[in-house]
């Protein structure tokens, strides 16, 4: 199973073992983008077993470090590998929704995750209350039309709905509430889906340092599908 990064600036595509020292992030300041795979496992039963037997559990650390070290990041997995639900989770429990690091950071340390469907924002909200024992609208919450679940300077982790992301930027054209931004389903790539990946690209270009983009897809496609976007 291998890890790679993307170095948007050149078409050279570097390749390394997870048994191999994980090469240096680049320091020409350009923006790194990574890709990160991995494949689906068996079910369990306690929520806690569940999430420690998911697919994506066993990339937690290299996710972070990625996560850390490139601005843009490209996840791919099979679906029930857990990225929906856990990669959130992830990045919150590794502190980069803490309210604290606002004293560095001008802008929100809130997470948005898109869903093409939302049925799906739905859905993923109450599953990740469920798993965190928290409560639906206040921790985590969901963003569809006509209806708002979500609790301002409590809620850390919002699922919304790709057309909801749309008209957030339309309010908000720097997204300044958010720290890490997930587009999620991006291979059933639709119009609003394009539509998101440009203007974050412009998003990107004005908040250089501390905005996060992770683009997942259920597809091994994902590196060609939105390889225009991953250079900033």
């Amino acid at each position: 199973m291998n890890l790679r990064f993307i170095h948007p600036d050149s078409e050279e595509r570097l390749g390394f073992d997870l048994s191999e020292e994980v090469p240096e992030p680049n320091e020409d300041g350009g923006c790194g983008s990574s890709i990160l795979q991995f494949s689906t496992s068996d079910s369990f039963h306690s929520v806690e077993q569940q999430r420690q037997h998911l697919p994506v559990f066993t990339k937690r650390s290299q996710f972070l470090y990625l996560l850390e070290n490139s601005r843009v990041l490209v996840v791919t997995g099979e679906t029930g590998s857990g990225k929906s639900t856990q990669l959130p989770q992830y990045i919150y429990e590794a502190g980069w929704l803490d309210s604290k690091s606002s004293n560095f950071n001008p802008f929100g340390v809130t997470m948005a995750v898109t869903q093409p469907r939302r049925v799906a924002a739905l859905s993923l909200a109450t599953r990740v209350a469920e798993e965190k024992n928290w409560r639906i609208g206040k921790q985590v919450g969901y963003i569809i039309r006509f209806e708002e679940c979500w609790t301002p300077n409590s809620t850390v982790i919002s699922y919304l709905t790709e057309g909801m992301m749309i008209q957030e930027l339309l309010r908000d054209p720097l997204l300044t509430r958010f720290r890490v931004i997930m587009l999620d389903e991006v291979h059933e790539r639709s119009l609003q889906t394009d539509i998101l990946l440009g203007l974050i690209k412009k998003v990107l270009r004005k908040r250089p340092i501390d905005l996060r983009v992770i683009i997942s897809s259920a597809t091994l496609e994902a590196e060609k599908s939105v390889s225009p976007y991953l250079c900033f």
